[in-house]
């Protein structure tokens, strides 16, 4: 306290009113505003000073406090339109899935039937149609033995009926004889050539293909190039110049063939030609399996098929020579929807007024009852065949009408509703979101999901 400039006192003279002299209470806010800032320095550096004038009170921000809880208000706010929209958003994206295991049954077969062809038996009866197409393959053998040959030139021409309306038969070995080098050429199998038709107001010739030999072996009755034919039997008849034949385009009638050369052995040919005919048995029915109609099924044993050799041109001075094998393919489909409810008929009879599908029809098996192998397939009216095997009867589910039915309903409705449907054993239904009771009034949001065990 010794460092503490004392000052001489000096004689105050008192103001006479009443107004009470109070002191400060406390020092300035700021130190710069003491006086004689000097002096204050030596003040400044005493921590009994210092600690007595940074002692300060805190201040309330009562604008903090007044933004705190209006930002909460606003957090709640925004969480209260978060809820709402997302319950909305629910409501709106509401859907249901619907689980069905349809009714199975199933069943052995033993039994006959007959079907008659499309477009000539009515809508009665089964109904079947028939695809004919053909198939070549060659494989390539060993020619080693050496061999007098006499072979007839073949191939394929299509024959003209430009005389009436009506079909016209061809009888087989019926005579063709070309206009050039009158060389005679027989037709392998009998024929109908279809009627005239007439379109846009004019008559198209109807025409079939037929397989043709020359009527004698050699190289002579080769033919490279287009060929026109008549058919000498019609002479002396208005048939003669209405009926024609010519070579199909891109097709030739050639492998004529009378004189000494290298062939492979029988056995080496035999050995082929099996071989051949496995491979266009696959081949055949593969192709006829891609063209079935919609509405027809196809069986194996439906499937006809007749092999034959195609004569080859073994003049060629080769070591090898190709052995080529055609089928000609007769393929018999069923009319699908016929043939299941008459199965139901006969098995299920208590079933019969209800819709099935028959998912393993194909592998049923089917025999022919009648030979047709031996008879012209287009010429063929009538089919009698027999079925036997395990058929497995699977509840058709119209999916549209029940979700046309669900829509907008209770939950509580599903039961009866399914109750009502043919063909159910078992359903089950989820609605999302979980709080829904109702099925979607929009049926689209209603999926169905069919359940075959």
């Amino acid at each position: 306290m010794n460092d503490i400039i004392r000052k001489q006192i000096k004689d105050v003279i008192v103001p006479q009113s009443n107004e009470v002299i109070r002191r400060q209470a406390s020092l300035p806010d700021s130190y710069d505003e003491l006086p004689n800032a000097e002096h204050g320095d030596r003040i400044e550096k005493n921590p009994f000073f210092e600690k007595t004038r940074n002692k300060k009170a805190p201040l309330k921000n009562t604008n903090s406090t007044k933004n705190t809880g209006g930002h909460g208000v606003f957090i709640a706010l925004l969480f209260v339109l978060i809820m709402v929209a997302g319950f909305f958003t629910l409501n709106y994206f509401a859907s249901a899935k619907v689980e069905i295991e349809p009714t199975v049954l199933s069943a052995n077969i033993d039994h006959d039937f007959t079907a008659k062809l499309l477009n000539e038996g009515g809508d009665t009866g089964l109904v079947f149609n028939r695809l004919p197409f053909v198939e070549e393959k060659l494989k390539e053998v060993p020619a080693t033995i050496e061999k007098k040959l006499q072979i007839k030139a073949s191939g394929k021409v299509k024959i003209f009926n430009e005389y009436s309306k009506d079909n016209q038969r061809l009888i087989k070995n019926t005579r063709l004889e070309d206009e050039k080098t009158h060389k005679i050429y027989r037709i392998d199998q009998s024929v109908v050539v279809p009627g005239m038709k007439v379109v846009n107001g004019k008559n198209v010739p109807g025409s079939v293909e037929a397989l043709v030999y020359a009527d004698a072996a050699g190289k002579e009755y080769n033919i490279t190039e287009p060929a026109d034919f008549t058919i000498p039997g019609f002479k002396g008849d208005p048939r003669y110049a209405k009926f024609k034949a010519m070579t199909i385009p891109g097709s030739q009638i050639v492998g004529g063939y009378n004189g000494v050369v290298n062939v492979p052995s029988d056995e080496a040919v035999k050995v082929a030609q099996d071989e051949l005919k496995q491979d266009l048995k696959k081949i055949v029915v593969e192709k006829a399996r891609a063209q079935i109609p919609d509405d027809m099924s196809l069986f194996p044993g439906s499937i006809v098929i007749k092999f034959e050799e195609i004569p080859q041109d073994y003049t060629s001075e080769e070591d090898t020579a190709n052995v080529v094998m055609r089928a000609t393919v007769s393929a018999f489909f069923i009319e699908t929807a016929k043939l299941t409810s008459r199965l139901i008929e006969i098995l299920f009879p208590e079933n019969k007024n209800n819709a099935f599908l028959i998912p393993n029809l194909s592998s049923v098996e089917f025999k022919f009852i009648d030979p047709v192998d031996s008879v012209v397939p287009s010429d063929i009216l009538n089919i009698r065949f027999h079925l036997s095997g395990v058929v497995k009867f699977v509840g058709k589910i119209d999916t549209q009408k029940i979700q046309s039915e669900l829509a907008g309903k209770s939950k509580k409705e599903f039961s009866q509703i399914i109750i009502e449907q043919n063909n159910i054993s078992k359903a089950d239904a989820v609605i999302r979101p979980p709080w829904k009771n109702f099925f979607p009034s929009n049926s689209a949001k209603i999926s169905i999901k069919i359940i075959t065990k």
